[in-house]
C-alpha cells in the first residue's frame, strides 16, 4: 500500500500498531461489487484516513450517508458530484488532496470507486 501522500491513523493494541485506512479501488459502474478486492483482482488506487474522511463529511464534501467503517461504492456520477463539491466548497483546502487524487484517477479511467474498510 502506498502511504506516501497519506496521513496515517492508528490504534494501539498492546505494543502492536494496526493502521486503519479506507482503501479505494477502481470499479466500473457496470461491474458487480466484489465481497473483497482480491476476489475481483482489482488494485488499490489510494487510501484515506479516518480523520480526513470525517473532516470532509463535516464540510459536506463527502455525503453524510457514507460510513468510514463500512464498504461502499461511488459510481461515476457520484465521483463527479463529490469533485464538484470540492470545487464549490473547498477549492483551496489542502486537506482534500488525497480525495481529489482518488477522484482524478477514477475520472481518468472513466470508472467509479469501491471503498473497503480495514
Amino acid at each position: 500500500m502506498d502511504l506516501v501522500f497519506m496521513k496515517i491513523s492508528y490504534f494501539k493494541f498492546g505494543t502492536i500498531f494496526k493502521y486503519c485506512m479506507l482503501d479505494f479501488y477502481l470499479l466500473d459502474d457496470d461491474e458487480n461489487a466484489p465481497g473483497y478486492p482480491e476476489e475481483a483482482g482489482i488494485n488499490i488506487v489510494g487510501s484515506i484516513d479516518f480523520e480526513t474522511f470525517e473532516r470532509l463529511k463535516a464540510k459536506k464534501i463527502i455525503p453524510e450517508r457514507f460510513d468510514y467503517h463500512s464498504d461502499f461504492r461511488w459510481d461515476m456520477s457520484l465521483v463527479q458530484q463529490i469533485r464538484s463539491n470540492i470545487q464549490k466548497q473547498a477549492p483551496n483546502d489542502s486537506g482534500v488532496g488525497p480525495l481529489l487524487q482518488l477522484l482524478d484517477i477514477a475520472k481518468a479511467h472513466g470508472s467509479g470507486l469501491m471503498a473497503f474498510a480495514d
